[in-house]
């Protein structure tokens, strides 16, 4: 068992857990998530392979916890950047760019979760779509004001924040699988605006 590097033993599991996250996210984002062993995480956390089953059953579990963990956080950071003084259809251009943007940027959050995902449990995945939950009430908040000022027609909201959703990372999707992402970012942020704003006028 390792050295206890905390006053508490509740301190130590909180230290250990956040241990066992950041190797994740290192090693996933370097040498990827299939690739990536249990050991290969235990050893860059510093602790026993035999002591990681203490906090997660597997490694995806790991993945699900890390993504429930940060991901919400994340989203409330970007959406916290888009100025309430816009109109709701900019206010929405604008959180859809910083999405395209944040997916293609990061090498965990974005790149594996549209690669490895669709490869993992249906409980994972239903942990991994739960971690959308703040983002998708944020797209159906603006639709639902966007239809109090006449920008948008009217749907129901859980589709409207779905389809939303679903724009956005179709535009990412295109361009994790470009040969030069950033170079195409723009025309496809662009573009992906541009389409979803038609679909919701």
């Amino acid at each position: 068992m390792p050295r206890i590097h905390a006053a508490t033993v509740g301190e130590h599991r909180i230290a250990t857990r956040r241990a066992l996250f950041a190797a994740a996210h290192d090693l996933f984002g370097r040498i990827g998530y299939v690739e990536t062993r249990l050991s290969d995480i235990a050893d860059h956390a510093n602790i026993g392979r035999t002591t990681f089953y203490d906090y997660f059953t597997d490694k995806e579990d790991l993945l699900a916890s890390l993504v429930e963990e940060s991901l919400p956080e994340v989203f409330d950071g970007l959406i916290k950047k888009i100025p309430p003084s816009l109109s709701s259809r900019d206010q929405l251009s604008a959180l859809v760019i910083a999405m395209v943007e944040f997916v293609v940027s990061d090498p965990v959050f974005g790149l594996i979760l549209h690669r490895d995902v669709p490869r993992l449990t249906p409980r994972a995945q239903r942990r991994i779509a739960a971690s959308h939950e703040n983002l998708i009430t944020e797209f159906a908040r603006l639709y639902q004001e966007g239809i109090n000022s006449g920008e948008f027609r009217e749907m129901p909201f859980d589709l409207a924040g779905h389809f939303i959703l679903d724009v956005v990372m179709s535009g990412a999707r295109t361009l994790l699988n470009s040969r030069e992402p950033k170079q195409r970012f723009h025309q496809v942020a662009d573009e992906t605006v541009r389409f979803l704003l038609g679909g919701l006028r």
